[in-house]
């Protein structure tokens, strides 16, 4: 019997590249804003589209999971915006966000 890691390996990409992104996107909205929002789009889809030229099943799959986790986290860090407009992230006062009319903190 053989033990194939693919799995394993997958799995932990996974989870690395979501806990990454997600802290990621907090700290370059905080900095920057939506800003970096376009750029890591691109990037995610370079890296997407790496993973079709990639000869190891595994190496394609890891950038496929890279690429489209940093697709999202562009979008992510738009939808992080819309959170702290609404105050349920926190707002960096170096760069104020207009919070919507309904939000519970602009009252």
């Amino acid at each position: 019997m053989t033990v194939e890691w693919t799995g394993p390996v997958l799995a932990a990409v996974t989870v690395v590249t979501i806990g990454l992104g997600h802290v990621m996107v907090r700290k370059a909205n905080y900095l920057f804003g939506t800003a970096p929002a376009i750029p890591l789009f691109f990037l995610g889809a370079g890296i997407l589209t790496a993973s079709f030229f990639m000869s190891s099943d595994l190496a394609s799959a890891v950038l496929g999971i890279v690429g489209v986790t940093t697709v999202w986290d562009g979008v992510e860090v738009i939808r992080q915006e819309n959170r702290i407009r609404r105050g349920h992230a926190p707002q960096n006062p170096k760069r104020p966000v207009t919070r919507s009319a309904g939000s519970p903190r602009s009252r």
